[in-house]
């Protein structure tokens, strides 16, 4: 039972990163400053493709979630998701 909780407790967090990445790219779209928001992408993934591409909003973001969730998680999580998303 208590590794059931975790699978939903992961799943849940993903969602949530879902819920948090387009509600960051929908008004950045609509004011023609990001790429088309499409409900698969994840906050940490989109980070992570923007920082490898020298972005410096993204590298900046990058140091605060790579600080929560571990040294590298923004840029491993692009390569997990590379054309998942896209």
């Amino acid at each position: 039972m208590i590794r059931r909780i975790g699978h939903v407790m992961i799943a849940a967090l993903i969602v949530l990163d879902i819920i948090a990445c387009f509600v960051w790219l929908a008004p950045l779209y609509l004011l023609g400053l990001a790429s088309r928001p499409n409900g698969r992408q994840l906050i940490s993934a989109y980070t992570g493709r923007a920082a490898i591409n020298g972005h410096r909003w993204a590298l900046r973001l990058e140091r605060v979630i790579d600080r929560v969730l571990g040294k590298g998680h923004c840029r491993q999580t692009a390569e997990a998701y590379a054309g998942f998303a896209d």
